[in-house]
């Protein structure tokens, strides 16, 4: 309980100290706005990166306002530091005006005094509170206007999703988005089950948290390694073996139910993660156009709408396979584990209180003990510690199975009428497939293709010749 006040107290005060003192600002410099130096003079001209192929309207793809002219109320952006300071703490880099070897190298440059101390003097900000909406009337926009930009940008948005929906490469990410759920359920097993495991079966005093830790610290040093010595190998090559390594892991435990093969399982899990988990990632990239990789992460994410599912099944098969033992345990979760004489009543106590239980002998010329663990409780009903590992391995053969079904259209270079892209066609390589064998159909640059035609279907045009700025869906 204290914990989570302590918890919800920083919760608020960084909410207090975020509502107070962060504000949202644009800062800009007036000798370098974002325009050409062809085109500076014309201060009404605007960039706009439109989504929906409504025409430009002084919008970036963000919603915010981009002009070359500097609002009304923009005021001087204080620095930070001062140029003496600068100097003092950077001599070469900040030269000063009085810098007799600087002026030297500015006049014999050609430059005039005024560029000398424009270059020797700090830029002159401007900040002004940033700016939303979708005219060129919106710096002095009304309240109720305000509103009304929200519902436009509400609507932008919702088109851009259904936009998005309808190309194939966002259906690519999803399919196996969807898939790669159910391996992903050894990261909640891991999490969930694994910990009580350990602690009902071995006692208190295992490293449970170490043992964790070995796909954590995998995860840190294996990708680079990985990535190094599989540079140039088509995704799905590497993919689907990390994804049959990753969810035959659970092999190990079923059969080993012990800490060793705890052990074991963690670091399988971790080679066949390391192996498929960034190229997913790498793959969900190529495939997004320019602009749009923030969806398609999310996309690539979809599994995790079923994370409250999953946590709601692990707790129910922990309940099933992994009964606990709370009649040797105190109120705090601790084990009866210590031999207590108290007025010459042998008792079991735990590290915090008495729990009231009377240790067991188990023969006559064998001294009395407490129970350390689940097994030794003589209460305890005893279950199988293999059953849920091995329903764990067959749930998780389910996401290789998958995305090898659909693995043409993942990879791409076939199109509806092959077969349904593939899906649906049959031969050698397609069953090799499984193991992640390249499709003879496709060049393992077709995801690049793919992802150059869907660029493509973006529209840049901009008013000024020359210059591409509005971004527009086809």
């Amino acid at each position: 309980m204290g914990y989570q006040v302590v918890t919800w107290v920083f919760v608020v005060v960084t909410f207090l100290i975020a509502f107070g003192f962060l504000r949202d600002e644009t800062v800009i410099d007036p000798d370098d706005l974002d325009n050409h130096d062809a085109w500076k003079a014309t201060t009404s001209t605007e960039q706009s990166f439109d989504l929906d192929g409504q025409g430009s309207s002084g919008i970036c793809d963000d919603g915010l306002i981009s002009k070359s002219t500097i609002p009304p109320d923009a005021m001087p952006a204080k620095p930070m530091v001062t140029p003496r300071i600068l100097k003092k703490w950077f001599p070469t880099q900040f030269p000063s005006s009085t810098d007799d070897e600087f002026n030297e190298q500015l006049r014999n440059s050609g430059l005039d005094a005024d560029a000398t101390i424009k270059l020797a003097s700090l830029p002159n900000y401007k900040v002004y509170k940033t700016i939303y909406g979708d005219d060129s009337a919106v710096y002095n926009v009304s309240l109720d206007r305000r509103f009304g930009n929200l519902c436009i940008w509400v609507s932008k948005f919702l088109k851009q999703i259904v936009t998005v929906l309808v190309h194939q490469n966002t259906w690519k990410v999803l399919i196996f988005g969807f898939a790669s759920f159910s391996v992903a359920m050894q990261w909640t097993a891991s999490e969930i089950v694994l910990p009580p495991f350990l602690e009902r079966r071995y006692g208190e005093s295992i490293p449970i948290y170490t043992i964790q830790s070995i796909n954590l610290f995998g995860c840190l040093i294996m990708p680079p390694i990985v990535g190094a010595l599989t540079t140039g190998t088509e995704d799905f090559q590497i993919v689907m073996p990390g994804l049959w390594i990753m969810a035959c892991s659970p092999i190990f435990i079923a059969l080993l139910p012990n800490v060793f093969g705890a052990c074991v399982w963690q670091l399988v899990l971790t080679i066949g993660e390391v192996l498929w988990s960034p190229r997913q990632d790498s793959w969900t990239a190529s495939l997004a156009p320019i602009g749009m990789e923030g969806f398609f992460f999310a996309f690539g994410s979809s599994r995790e709408l079923f994370g409250p599912l999953g946590d709601v099944v692990m707790g129910a098969m922990n309940e099933k396979y992994n009964t606990n033992c709370l009649d040797c345990r105190d109120q705090y979760g601790h084990f009866c584990q210590n031999l207590s004489n108290s007025n010459g009543t042998l008792q079991c106590v735990s590290v915090q209180e008495s729990c009231g239980l009377f240790p067991t002998a188990l023969g006559d010329d064998t001294v009395p003990t407490c129970p350390t663990t689940c097994l030794e409780c003589p209460t305890w009903e005893p279950t199988d510690p293999s059953a849920f590992w091995y329903l764990l391995m067959l749930f998780s053969i389910l996401t290789p199975l998958s995305v090898w079904v659909f693995l043409p259209f993942l990879r791409g270079g076939r199109d509806r009428n092959d077969g349904c892209y593939g899906v649906f066609r049959m031969s050698k390589r397609r069953l090799l497939g499984i193991c992640g064998a390249k499709n003879d159909a496709r060049s393992s640059y077709d995801h690049v293709r793919a992802h150059e035609s869907f660029d493509s279907e973006f529209v840049v045009s901009d008013d000024r010749p020359g210059v591409s700025t509005e971004l527009e869906f086809a």
